[in-house]
């Protein structure tokens, strides 16, 4: 089981590799400017939103887990061919946001199975999703240079492929009912985390952060073609930066204990901070895909972090409903950012967005800095720690 739930991380994520860094050059492609790009990247986060309960709660009442992914991993591939078709701008609405709804639960639902059904099969969640990275990593190197010759339609080709080989997967995946869900937005444990105020500060203070990382995700291979940095390196950003985030989340447990959760905090969002600005400056290209390293650094850091703050903070009868939040935040986040950052490198150029990212990230920090400062929160294991001494 082990072998073949890290097959899926693989495949998978090498299918996500193949088509999301280039998205935004794939609609540049077709002739669209930066707010009509804003608008698709905004609606596909949106339709993934919307997706993923829905589909959650299909994969509920289902007695195999492998039907939804059957179901999801065929009908994306036959969507991307949807692509091909003429550019009519509501036409790429349509098809990008049925393409995201569809995709959406994938990853969740794997994710589920391999938290829940690891120990009975002795792997850990971090054993077989590490895997997902390595073929992330992989793929956004390589596939770069092909888009740039042969055009960047054809990463959803190439997605296609690959989601077909995890819908033949599926068939040799052994057969159980999948985990049983409890709902993330119960009244009672919404209301409890919506009351703590300062639980709902930090998640406010979060979607600054969000919102600024989905941008660089979006409009990342728009800045190089902006800045004539060659296209056909756009995809070693992403692997540099996933090569970083691997060991570094590997060492998040020892890091934690030397450096306490708001400094590790408070470092990766000063990470992104610098690396936006220094990118504002548009160095020469290779500064640029070194500058990566700091998102590595951001990026394991920050959300390892987060996730821990928002865990200690939260009621303990409310910890799901908040990380729930907290996604939920995320995906707010990815919708006005792709919408105000398309406006943005649209009208002030791609140099002016990463110095308002740069600046968005230091506001980030400081208030980040000001919450941990003023003592509005009060984690467990801090509280433990104290009363053991």
């Amino acid at each position: 089981m082990k072998l073949k739930v890290s097959l899926f991380y693989l495949i998978f994520y090498l299918a996500e590799g193949a088509f999301m860094p280039f998205t935004s050059l794939f609609l540049h492609q077709k002739g669209y400017d930066g707010g009509q790009i804003g608008v698709v990247l905004a609606i596909i986060s949106l339709a993934g939103i919307i997706g993923q309960p829905i589909f959650g709660a299909i994969n509920d009442s289902a007695k195999d887990y492998r039907t939804v992914l059957k179901v999801t991993t065929f009908l994306s591939a036959l969507v991307s061919f949807g692509f091909f078709l003429k550019q009519y701008f509501v036409l790429t609405l349509i098809i990008a946001s049925l393409f995201s709804f569809i995709v959406s639960p994938i990853g969740p639902i794997m994710d589920s199975i391999s938290v829940e059904k690891g120990p009975q099969f002795a792997f850990s969640y971090g054993q077989v999703r590490l895997w997902g990275a390595f073929g992330f990593a992989i793929i956004t190197a390589i596939v770069g240079y092909v888009y740039s010759n042969v055009g960047y339609q054809y990463s959803f080709t190439i997605y296609a492929a690959f989601s077909i080989l995890v819908f033949i997967l599926m068939f040799i995946f052994p057969k159980f009912e999948a985990p049983k869900r409890r709902s993330a937005f119960g009244k009672e444990s919404l209301s409890e985390v919506l009351t703590n105020r300062s639980l709902a500060l930090f998640i406010l203070i979060s979607i600054l952060i969000s919102s600024i990382v989905n941008i660089n995700f979006s409009y990342l291979p728009i800045y190089f073609q902006k800045m004539h940095y060659p296209i056909n390196l756009v995809g070693w950003n992403f692997t540099v930066a996933a090569c970083i985030e691997i060991p570094l989340f590997w060492l998040s447990a020892k890091v934690r204990e030397k450096m306490g959760l708001f400094s590790m905090l408070l470092t990766g969002t000063l990470a992104y901070s610098l690396k936006y600005l220094f990118m504002g400056f548009a160095p020469p290209v290779g500064i640029v895909i070194c500058l990566q390293t700091l998102d590595g650094l951001a990026f394991a850091f920050y959300y390892s972090a987060a996730v821990e703050i928002i865990s200690q903070m939260a009621p303990k009868r409310a910890k799901s409903t908040s990380q729930a939040l907290f996604g939920a935040a995320s995906g707010l986040a990815g919708i006005i950012g792709n919408l105000v950052g398309g406006l943005i490198i649209e009208n002030q150029g791609a140099q002016f967005l990463y110095w308002v990212m740069s600046a968005v990230g230091l506001l980030a920090t400081f208030l980040f800095l000001l919450f941990s400062r003023k003592s509005m929160y009060r984690l467990e294991f801090e509280t433990e720690a104290r009363n053991q001494a």
